[in-house]
């Protein structure tokens, strides 16, 4: 732990600065961290609070919806001001809302807790994402890719960390993810100095970039990263509650299918962001979108079987499908909007929290009335969906003028 307090080094125009980006991802994954407790504390709402699916899903809703105008603010901002304090302050906020859902005896204040979070995580993704394509180079595929595993990571971590804390001390026990969270906190703050240094010295180098902004490119990437989005956050949302009641995992189990979901989600990113250096992204997209339709339909058709085992492969694989194309769309869309990458990154980021928030409410309706393996078929068409969008998306202006 000690080296994180050592100062990063200067930043590298074409090599990079890998100690910024190690430690910015460290980040990611303790803010992520949060969003990752949240879908495995809905069986507990359920059984210890009396709430129904969708009442509990809801929760995921007001996590997201006010983030996502959060989002594109602090991206606005972001690409005029210097806040890089929302890195540090991310950290602690999040948190501090997740404690709050597990401490709330009310549903308004465990609303409140789940909308702090989501603010919080919210504010983070734009200025994150900016400093991920600054530290990368000209790697900004494996750079974005490696930016987005920690938060892939952070999310795998969640369950892993969250459900013993909650067998243990029950929806309270969530409350000491404050702790870690402040620690990490102060590092950042320690090296935000050298943050500042390394945004002067990249924004000069974005101003001498040649390229124009594509709207009408990242309008129609922006709808496929909105469809993406709802199979990504409805199956973390309804994994473990499916791998309970479908699977008949027990307590301490019902995690496992969301753990191999997201640590195959890690490993596709970083698979995406080696391919994305070398072949077009959006074919890389493309392929994606088609297993993610295949695999999600395929833990449908066989959850009934009861089979553990082959509930979390299946999950692994959906989770690398996904995973593909994760780092690879954020670097698209900085690619179409070369001028503007705050809102680039908080377009892109929070229209896929707001899109897949909206819709949860929806497919815990589904699963309420048709069950939830009606709610894996629904998850596989959205990726259909999403493929088709894919096929539409055109090449970058600014990588079809330098062509």
């Amino acid at each position: 732990m000690t080296t994180l307090a050592r100062p990063l080094p200067a930043p590298l125009a074409s090599h990079g600065d890998r100690a910024g980006l190690r430690l910015l991802t460290l980040a990611h994954g303790f803010v992520d961290l949060n969003q990752g407790v949240l879908p495995v504390m809905i069986p507990f709402l359920v059984t210890q609070r009396h709430l129904t699916l969708a009442v509990a899903a809801t929760l995921v809703l007001a996590s997201n919806l006010l983030g996502s105008v959060v989002q594109l603010l602090f991206g606005h901002l972001s690409d005029r001001h210097a806040t890089t304090w929302i890195i540090p302050a991310g950290l602690v906020v999040a948190a501090t809302g997740t404690a709050l859902v597990g401490l709330a005896a009310t549903l308004p204040l465990m609303l409140g807790g789940a909308m702090l979070m989501g603010f919080a995580v919210a504010a983070f993704h734009p200025e994150g994402s900016r400093f991920s394509n600054y530290f990368a180079g000209r790697k900004r595929s494996s750079g974005m890719s490696f930016f987005t595993v920690g938060g892939y990571i952070g999310l795998a971590a969640g369950p892993i960390v969250a459900t013993p804390l909650l067998l243990a001390f029950g929806l309270h026990g969530v409350a000491l993810l404050v702790i870690p969270a402040c620690i990490v906190a102060v590092f950042l703050v320690r090296a935000l100095p050298r943050f500042n240094e390394v945004r002067r010295s990249a924004q000069r180098a974005h101003r001498e970039r040649p390229g124009r902004n594509d709207w009408r490119g990242f309008s129609v990437m922006s709808l496929v990263v909105a469809l993406r989005s709802t199979t990504f956050l409805a199956a973390v949302t309804f994994l473990p509650v499916f791998a309970m009641r479908v699977v008949h995992a027990n307590a301490l189990t019902q995690s496992f299918p969301l753990v191999a979901l997201l640590a195959g989600g890690a490993g596709g990113t970083m698979l995406g962001g080696l391919l994305g250096e070398r072949v077009d992204r959006r074919r890389i997209i493309s392929i994606s979108l088609l297993f993610t339709a295949l695999f999600a339909a395929a833990v449908a058709y066989t959850g009934s079987l009861a089979l553990l085992p082959l509930t979390i492969a299946l999950s692994l694989c959906f989770g690398i499908a996904l995973g593909l194309s994760a780092g690879v769309l954020v670097v698209l869309g900085q690619e179409y909007l070369p001028k503007r990458i705050g809102v680039a990154s908080g377009v892109t980021l929070g229209l896929a929290n707001t899109i897949g928030g909206i819709a949860a409410p929806a497919f815990g309706h589904i699963g309420d009335i048709f069950g939830l393996v009606s709610v894996f078929l629904t998850i596989a068409i959205f990726a259909v969906l999403a493929l088709a969008g894919s096929l539409a998306m055109p090449k970058p202006a600014a990588l079809r003028g330098a062509a």
